[in-house]
């Protein structure tokens, strides 16, 4: 199964009347845009192999300058959509119609709350059928009015819709080709189980939670900005650690060879900048020092590199529920320089910690040629860790 996500981002969300002249989904809440949400949802799933925006022409610099991110590359791609949802939609499928998509999750750019068990739940939910929904039940009583009558309907067999929906790649597709001839009425189509219904398309449906609701005026957007502010608290974890300098041809730090006319000494490889890291990982959880996960006495240490080290925090950050949101680190010398290495330096730690480059801050310093570094006889790394745990 392989499978794409098209996002439809093409709106102007005019019913939002904001005085921010941005458009809704590229409104920055909490750290991140409302189109980032669902990003991030999808690109932390296993499965997911492209993710698709149909953006509107106009927009371009906004979507440009998100999916700058490292994390996006190679995995989100921007489309011109069209002005309307449906026409944003078929040109989603045709672009993925080239590659060798399997299923595909269509969803709104204005629906952020969405749970990431979700799309996972939708996948389940398809067996044996060419798609699946996300539905809510009718809680109000619903009232239809027509020819200036008014009519009250049956709620117990009425369901509300939500995005992202999932289906067969090729059914939905053919379905969307087919449209104009199963339908004199393609205007009044306002979802993509609509078009499947229309085709005969056996969908399946999923209950799913109110807080998947859709921001459409300004009300919704009040309520998502105090929600997120809600979804996570902030931690932070401060990692100080230092090694002294012995005969050797180059030191490690950071996971980075450095080429030079001494070495860093220490029981492991003695890598004072992961050492940092770990320890101040540790810290933002509130966990004991590296020394207590490992003994410094313990041979099985001897030598070892101080990945180990480091996947252990973010193995027990990942087991409290903490994801990094950014770190910043100083280097204390008076040589080697280290200026020259900070590119691959941060692209090495932006593998390892899994975060994008711009969220690591990497300085250097020297100590106006006072105490152990001014006397150059060691390094010393200051690393401050700033988390979110999600309540």
């Amino acid at each position: 199964m392989k499978i794409s996500v098209i996002i439809c981002a093409a709106g102007d969300g005019n019913r939002l009347n904001s005085a921010n002249p941005t458009p809704k989904q590229y409104l920055v809440v909490n750290g991140k845009s409302i189109i980032e949400y669902s990003i991030d949802k999808f690109i932390e799933l296993d499965n997911i192999e492209n993710i698709v925006i149909a953006i509107n022409p106009s927009h371009s610099q906004y979507a440009l300058d998100i999916i700058k991110k490292d994390a996006y590359k190679d995995k989100v791609f921007i489309i011109h959509g069209s002005n309307t949802r449906l026409k944003s939609v078929m040109k989603g499928l045709e672009y993925l119609n080239a590659s060798e998509t399997t299923h595909v999750f269509i969803h709104d750019a204005a629906r952020p709350n969405f749970s990431q068990s979700l799309p996972n739940n939708l996948i389940k939910a398809a067996e044996g059928h060419n798609g699946s929904i996300p539905i809510i039940e009718a809680s109000n009583t619903i009232k239809q009015f027509k020819n200036e009558k008014l009519n009250t309907l049956d709620r117990s067999s009425i369901v509300e819709s939500q995005t992202p929906q999932f289906f067969e790649f090729m059914a939905i597709y053919n379905s969307y080709r087919n449209l104009a001839k199963l339908t004199t009425s393609v205007n009044h189509v306002t979802d993509d189980a609509q078009v499947a219904e229309l085709a005969g398309l056996r969908v399946n449906t999923f209950k799913d939670s109110k807080k998947n609701y859709k921001i459409t005026v300004h009300d919704d957007l009040c309520r998502f900005k105090m929600e997120s502010e809600n979804m996570s608290s902030s931690r932070v974890g401060i990692g100080f650690d230092v090694h002294k300098f012995g005969e050797g041809h180059n030191i490690r730090i950071f996971g980075i060879d450095i080429p030079f006319n001494k070495k860093l000494v220490g029981h492991s490889d003695a890598d004072v900048g992961l050492h940092a890291i770990t320890d101040a990982i540790y810290g933002s959880i509130g966990s004991d020092d590296i020394g207590s996960h490992f003994n410094p006495a313990d041979k099985r240490w001897q030598g070892a590199d101080s990945k180990i080290f480091l996947d252990h925090s973010l193995l027990k950050l990942e087991e409290f529920g903490g994801k990094i949101l950014n770190i910043d680190l100083v280097v204390i010398a008076e040589e080697p320089n280290i200026n020259s290495y900070k590119n691959a330096i941060k692209k090495e730690l932006s593998e390892l910690l899994k975060i994008d480059e711009s969220n690591i801050g990497l300085k250097a310093t020297t100590t106006e040629k006072l105490g152990f570094a001014g006397r150059k006889e060691g390094i010393a790394v200051q690393t401050i860790v700033n988390i979110s745990v999600k309540k």
